[in-house]
């Protein structure tokens, strides 16, 4: 339904997202890339990798030639003070998963399930923003690939390590930091996986 909401509210706000694939009551959207929202992951509380806890400023900066002003954001967060989004609030339609309390009946949710919708909505994204060395980014990483959505169209807020997802490599440490298409490029096949 979240996914669902945020596709019919961004057809209305631009030609961009006109094109923009409904998903049937199940949620699919077919794996079309052109779902017609953007999404980040900010990881905040108790993230143990000071280098990537940066402001909310820089995550803009960092981001705004991925994304387009006034579009639709999803941000998936643990941050609780909303003012701390105001640089990006400032020029995208921000949504946060609490937006959506009434329309799915969050209130009478497990906390626990909290964070893999909004994974579930983040991987449903035209282009995702994630934190590196979050695994729970790396796994929204995963869940786009399985849609078949391009690696291409994920990149990380941090400069030094804003295009990871872009090219083949095979796994290496740190293993959690990001994820790699030996997860998902041929796992159903009897042959190792290459980037060819």
């Amino acid at each position: 339904k979240i996914v669902k909401s945020l596709l019919v509210e961004s057809s209305s706000l631009d030609g961009d997202a006109k094109g923009a694939m409904i998903p049937s009551e199940d949620g699919d959207v077919g794996g079309d890339a052109n779902v017609g929202y953007f999404a980040m992951h900010i990881r905040r509380g108790d993230f143990q990798w000071p280098k990537m806890r940066i402001s909310a400023e820089e995550w803009f900066e960092n981001t705004r030639s991925w994304l387009v002003p006034g579009q639709l954001l999803y941000i998936a967060t643990d941050e609780m003070n909303r003012t701390w989004f105001e640089p990006l609030t400032k020029h995208y339609q921000a949504r946060f998963l609490d937006d959506y309390t009434e329309l799915v009946g969050l209130s009478d949710l497990d906390p626990n399930y909290v964070g893999m919708i909004d994974q579930v909505v983040a991987s449903r994204s035209k282009v995702f923003v994630g934190t590196y060395f979050s695994s729970f980014s790396a796994f929204i990483g995963r869940m786009r690939a399985y849609h078949g959505l391009s690696g291409k169209k994920m990149y990380y807020s941090h400069p030094d390590y804003w295009n990871e997802t872009h090219s083949w490599v095979y796994p290496h440490s740190s293993y959690s930091a990001r994820e790699f298409p030996l997860g998902w490029v041929g796992i159903d096949e009897d042959d190792e996986p290459s980037e060819k």
